[in-house]
């Protein structure tokens, strides 16, 4: 009996050995690159098994790229849990992916964000193939007919303006440590009031809790390793890394705000009038193609997540890329005199600037250019490989993931002259006029160049333009050190948070 019994467990020990070395050459297997022993871009360092490069990927992703082009080159992979990252740097090899190889690699990837938020291929920025085509040439349509590049925008821009004045004043010059907040409010506005056709007061509870939510969404995103591989985190209990906090706003961002206007807007809109703004005119559009029996994507689903897309392309780019502007001027304060004195030579100061006055705004142009330049918002542009290429003699696989590094072009010192220098004049050409060089791409380029590319522009120029006109920055506490010129790598490139005083000139 005895023996039948240790006959029994020794079998039993073997089938659990045996399990578990297939779970773990099952486990070896799928984070193993396929593709180890061709011709892809070199590791910079040597993969571990089963987490690859995983472990380097803590800390900030800016500076990690950094050090992993000194160790491999512009163009380097990465095993990320058995995902094959490739990292492009330099302005001709992202021209060159996202140019010449468009047809390749013009899909987002599939990551937790898109899984988690159950997200996959809807809206402007994780849709792909036909029905991305269609919510962008839509959206662009939409945007276009409620004013973007025109004066129409403008106006609205205007009026924001002077209200994002008069919340800046209500300080008295007291030091602030809000203002990316306030930034982002007074830019949420203009995109309000082309999605839901009106701005809302800055102290409504709605708004704030709306602001909140697009924050949590931008700085509480997980980190690119725990996108790209670690989808099976969403069905663990706990939440270690933040993964369903970071949801559970951008779910309360969908719901309350998206859903909410939505719903209102289809209660009060009538059908036989002309829209007032965008969701009504994409309701219409929606609608157009459904009785006309044309195929179509266009559905709720896709506007919820292209109103939270909208929100980031014309908020937090906008919002960042005037803080970053702030900051370097708070660390030279000779660009913000000028620019003071070029408003008061063609604006004057009893009235507020507006677009037309930008043709002579040429320093200001400038500094905008500069800033977006040396702050580098949108600094990583995420693809898709879908069928196999070369570049500069590598082959970049099928499946793999593609991160363009735009800051490596827009800081590269065979460009740039002294790259990390805030240099406004580099912008300007012997006669003063302004120059926008074939180097200078913050809003990506391809097929996914940025849409909001106009509208940024306007809320850029008359934003920063009636803050240097109405405004002095200065440092937070008299007599204490200038806040760091650091950056947080989260959604987009932020600066890390400092407070300034917003001193009205006389």
């Amino acid at each position: 009996m005895l023996s039948y019994l240790a006959d029994v467990l020794s079998s039993t020990w073997v089938l659990i050995g045996s399990i578990a070395c297939l779970l773990v050459f099952w486990a070896w297997s799928k984070t193993r690159l396929k593709h180890e022993g061709l011709n892809i871009p070199p590791y910079p360092a040597p993969a571990r098994p089963f987490i690859g490069h995983m472990m380097l990927m803590k800390g900030d992703i800016v500076e990690n790229c950094a050090r992993f082009r000194k160790q491999a080159g512009d163009i380097y992979s990465l095993n990320i849990g058995g995902t094959h990252l490739i990292v492009i740097n330099g302005l001709e090899n992202v021209r060159q992916v996202l140019i010449k190889h468009a047809d390749l690699c013009s899909d987002r990837p599939v990551d937790l964000s898109s899984q988690f938020l159950k997200e996959d291929n809807h809206g402007l920025v994780v849709s792909r193939g036909a029905n991305w085509k269609e919510q962008r040439s839509t959206s662009l349509a939409i945007l276009r007919e409620f004013g973007m590049g025109k004066d129409i925008m403008s106006k609205k821009t205007e009026t924001e303006a002077h209200m994002f004045m008069e919340k800046l004043a209500s300080f008295q010059g007291k030091p602030i440590d809000s203002f990316p907040v306030l930034a982002n409010a007074a830019a949420c506005n203009v995109v309000c009031s082309i999605i839901v056709g009106d701005r809302f007061d800055y102290e409504d509870g709605y708004f704030k809790q709306a602001i909140e939510n697009l924050n949590t969404w931008v700085t509480k995103m997980p980190s690119l390793w725990i996108l790209y591989v670690a989808t099976f985190l969403k069905i663990l209990p706990g939440d270690l890394f933040g993964i369903k906090a970071w949801k559970a706003s951008v779910d309360e961002m969908n719901e309350k705000f998206s859903e909410y206007q939505i719903d209102r807007i289809k209660k009060e809109s009538n059908p036989e009038q002309e829209p007032d703004n965008f969701i009504s005119a994409y309701l219409r559009e929606m609608r157009r193609k459904k009785e006309n029996g044309t195929p179509t994507c266009l559905d709720e689903r896709n506007l919820v997540t292209t109103i939270r897309n909208l929100f980031l392309a014309g908020t937090e780019t906008v919002s960042s890329t005037i803080t970053w502007c702030v900051l370097f001027c708070l660390h030279h304060p000779e660009v913000q005199e000028k620019v003071y004195h070029e408003i008061q030579t063609h604006v004057g100061t009893s009235r507020a600037p507006t677009k037309s006055d930008m043709p002579n705004l040429r320093y200001l142009t400038a500094v905008v250019r500069e800033t977006q330049r040396l702050g580098g918002v949108a600094y990583l542009l995420s693809r898709q490989v879908t069928e196999n290429f070369e570049v500069k003699g590598y082959l970049i696989p099928k499946k793999s993931q593609l991160l363009l590094n735009l800051n490596s072009a827009l800081h590269d010192a065979d460009l740039w002259e002294n790259p990390r220098k805030f240099c406004p004049e580099r912008f300007l050409d012997a006669q003063g006029q302004p120059i926008k060089p074939n180097e200078f791409l913050p809003y990506g380029l391809g097929r996914r160049f940025c849409m909001g590319e106009a509208l940024a522009k306007v809320e850029l120029d008359i934003f920063l333009a009636s803050m240097f006109q109405r405004f002095r920055f200065e440092p937070g506490e008299p007599g204490t050190e200038l806040p760091p010129l650091e950056g947080v790598a989260q959604l987009t490139y932020r600066p890390k948070l400092y407070k300034v005083r917003f001193v009205e000139r006389q």
